[in-house]
C-alpha cells in the first residue's frame, strides 16, 4: 500500500520560507522608502520650478509686476507675504491697475485690489524650505527684479529644500535639493552635495 502523499509544507520548508521573506524585506523596504522620499523631494523642487515660471510667464503676459513670495498664511482668503510656523508660498499680481502708475506696484505686497494667483501649501513630514529672500518679483521683461520697490532685501535666488536625512548621498546625488533663480529669470534644480553646501552658506539653512 503506498503512503499517503503529504500536501503542504514541513516546518523546515516553512522556516527557510519565512527566512528569505525576511531577507527580502530587509533590502526591499527601506530602498522603497528612500525611493519614496527622494520622489517627494523632487516634486517639491519641480513645485517651486512651476511657481517661478508661472510668476515669469504671468509678468510678462499681463505687462506688470507679478511676485512670488513666502506667506505664511498661504492658504487664507486673503494672504500676505511673510514667514512663520507654516510657511507655504503664493503668487500674485503685484499691480492693482496696469493702466495706472502707483508707489505700490512691484513692492512685494499684496495690496488691496491686487490678484492672488495660487496659493501653495506648506511642506509636509520632515520637509524644510529655506531661502535667501521671502520674495522674487518679476518685471514685464521676464527679468527679476534685484529689488521690489521698499524693499530693503535682495531677491530670492536660491530655495533649499532639506528632510531629515540631511545632505546625505543618495545615488549619486544629494537627499536635498536646491532651486536657483538666474536674474534672466531661469530655473533650474541642483543636486549635488556641493550645491546644497553652498546654498546653506547663502540661505542661512540648516541640511546637516
Amino acid at each position: 500500500m503506498n503512503a499517503r502523499q503529504q500536501l503542504g509544507f514541513n516546518l523546515l520548508e516553512l522556516m527557510v520560507t519565512i527566512l528569505v521573506i525576511g531577507i527580502v524585506l530587509g533590502f526591499g523596504v527601506p530602498n522603497f522608502m528612500a525611493f519614496q522620499r527622494n520622489n517627494a523631494m523632487t516634486s517639491a523642487a519641480n513645485d517651486f520650478i512651476s511657481l517661478i515660471y508661472l510668476a515669469r510667464t504671468e509678468a510678462i503676459k499681463r505687462q506688470v509686476p507679478v511676485t512670488l513670495c513666502a506667506s505664511a498664511n498661504s492658504q487664507t482668503p486673503a494672504p500676505t507675504c511673510g514667514v512663520g510656523p507654516e510657511t507655504g508660498y503664493i503668487v500674485f499680481v503685484d499691480d492693482t491697475n496696469p493702466l495706472v502708475a502707483a508707489p505700490t506696484d512691484g513692492n512685494a505686497t499684496v495690496d488691496t485690489g491686487e490678484l492672488v494667483l495660487t496659493q501653495h501649501a506648506p511642506p509636509t513630514g520632515t520637509m524644510t524650505v529655506a531661502a535667501d529672500s521671502i520674495y522674487l518679483t518679476f518685471a514685464p521683461s521676464g527679468f527679476w527684479l534685484q529689488r521690489a520697490t521698499g524693499q530693503a532685501q535682495d531677491s530670492l535666488t536660491n530655495i533649499l529644500l532639506c528632510d531629515d536625512r540631511g545632505n546625505v548621498d543618495a545615488g549619486g546625488t544629494s537627499s536635498a535639493r536646491v532651486v536657483t533663480v538666474s536674474p534672466t529669470g531661469r530655473a533650474q534644480i541642483m543636486r549635488t552635495q556641493a550645491d546644497i553646501v553652498a546654498a546653506v552658506a547663502v540661505t542661512g539653512g540648516v541640511c546637516p
